[in-house]
């Protein structure tokens, strides 16, 4: 698939959002244009590159593009082999395990270990959309769900 396509069906989708929310504002259902207006404002994740690795045990290189809208966010989770993250646009409000929560820039990376608990994964912006890249080295075959657990 082409950036171009995955640009159309990203603006497709947010059209359709808006068209939906639009739709049940005039019908008086307040709270189902609610839901579609934050459905349209999730964060999205993109697979970039899988490599599988040498040697043994098989192990697979993968990163995954993450970007955040404004306002949004992760749920608290953990990785099963760990993952750095590389800002690459925007800023990303962070915490893992019991460190404080810090803001990463674009330029900057930071580390979580095996089992960490991911605690804060979110846009520091209210108006700004935020992008990272997740690089995990893990067994091969891993799905999305062994890459990173929802708690």
């Amino acid at each position: 698939m082409t950036d171009k396509n995955l640009a159309r069906r990203e603006f497709s989708l947010a059209s359709l959002a808006a068209l939906v929310a639009a739709f049940a504002a005039a019908r008086g259902t307040e709270a189902a244009a609610q839901d579609a207006a934050k459905n349209a404002k999730q964060s999205s994740r993109r697979e970039v590159i899988r490599q599988k690795l040498p040697g043994d045990p098989a192990r697979e290189i993968s990163l995954l593009e993450v970007t955040y809208p404004p306002g949004t966010g992760s749920p608290a989770h953990a990785h099963a082999n760990g993952v750095m993250a590389f800002v690459l646009s925007g800023a990303i409000a962070s915490q893992v395990g019991d460190g404080p929560e810090r803001t990463y820039r674009a330029g900057e990376a930071w580390w979580e270990p095996v089992g960490a608990i991911h605690r804060v994964s979110r846009n520091a912006s209210a108006t700004e959309p935020a992008t990272l890249l997740a690089i995990y080295i893990a067994p091969e075959g891993a799905s999305a769900a062994d890459l990173m657990k929802v708690l």
